[in-house]
Parts: structure tokens; sequence; C-alpha cells
């Protein structure tokens, strides 16, 4: 599969068979997630790969992310998706994989989100079905969570990805062409 079908052809994918993913498909999916550019302020490692495994473990730890959101809606918002029963956080996914940014400098964070783009584009190509998961970040931010998980000292989640093999994939909705505003016009030979 060529780079532009697979950015293409991706999908969210919010069904899991019960099975594990081989831990050789995820270090593929995690080396391709490092392939991401970065620039020279963040250093060697702007990031921390971190991995969860156990389809029950996410959903033991999905039912404290929507625990945790329940009681500490941001100001002005309210997160509806935590008092919903039937709401997977997880997607009963086999895998979670998070990417940590490193503290201390504000571009990290943006390294860690092209390396989630690299891995979802990785994982539709090896046939792997992957969701990016905003919804347990405040949760995996939260006060002793980072240290009951073993995230690294000094890192913080900043990229939460399900992944695992799809038990249904959703019909795709591509966007359409986007509406280009081209500046300062090349000029007329």
């Amino acid at each position: 599969m060529d780079a532009l079908e697979a950015i293409h052809g991706r999908r969210s994918i919010r069904a899991y068979k019960k099975l594990p993913l081989r831990r050789e498909v995820i270090e593929e999916l995690l080396w391709a997630a490092v392939q991401a550019p970065t620039p020279p302020v963040s250093g060697e490692a702007p990031w921390k790969l971190c991995v969860l495994e156990g389809a029950e473990r996410l959903a033991s730890y999905g039912q404290r992310a929507k625990e945790y959101a329940r009681t500490h809606q941001p100001e002005g918002q309210h997160w509806t998706w935590s008092e919903r029963p039937e709401f997977d956080v997880f997607w009963g996914a086999p895998a979670l994989l998070v990417i940590c940014a490193m503290r201390g400098n504000p571009e990290t964070r943006y390294d860690c989100c092209r390396a989630g783009q690299n891995l979802i584009v990785a994982a539709h190509a090896l046939s792997v079905g992957s969701c990016w998961v905003g919804a347990p970040i405040p949760w995996l931010r939260s006060p002793g969570v980072s240290q009951e998980l073993g995230i690294p000292e000094g890192y913080d989640p900043e990229v939460a990805i399900v992944v695992g093999h799809p038990a249904q994939v959703p019909p795709g909705h591509p966007r359409p062409r986007p509406d280009i505003t081209w500046l300062a016009p090349r000029p007329v030979p």
C-alpha cells in the first residue's frame, strides 16, 4: 500500500476482535511513529512510548477515566460521553499506545502528534485497526495515575491510540478537496 492510499483509506476503528496484537506488530507501529519529523529544538528523544495491553485491563481503566471525567468537567464545557454507561473509552481494543511528551519543551507535544499520525497511517498499511482516543488523556495526566501506570518521570501523556484487529471497518466519508488560499501569489511571467 502506498502512502497516499494509506492516508485516504484509514478509518477510526471502534470495534475490535478479542485477539491480542503481536508485540512485533506493536513494535513496528512504534518504530513508524518515531520516524515523524522533529525540529532540532526537540532533541533526540522528545517522547517516551508506552504500551498498555489487555482488553479487560483497558476496560477497567476506561471506567476510571469516565469517573474522572464526570467529576472533573472543564469549565464551560460538558463531557456527555462520561455519563453514557455504554460508552467504552478504549473501544474494546487489546492495546493502548501512549506517546508521552517530554516536559519543559512546548514543541514536544507537537512532536507527539506528528508521531501519532505516522502511527495510525502505518497501522492501516499493516491492516491493523487504530483509533486516536482523546477521552482518557485528562485521567492519564491526573495526579498519581502516570506513576501508577509506570509512565516515565518527566513525561506527560499527550497522544493515546488504541490498536488491534478490527471487528468491523466503517465506511469512509472522504473529506472534499480543501478550499485553498494561496498566499503571496506567484508573479505572472
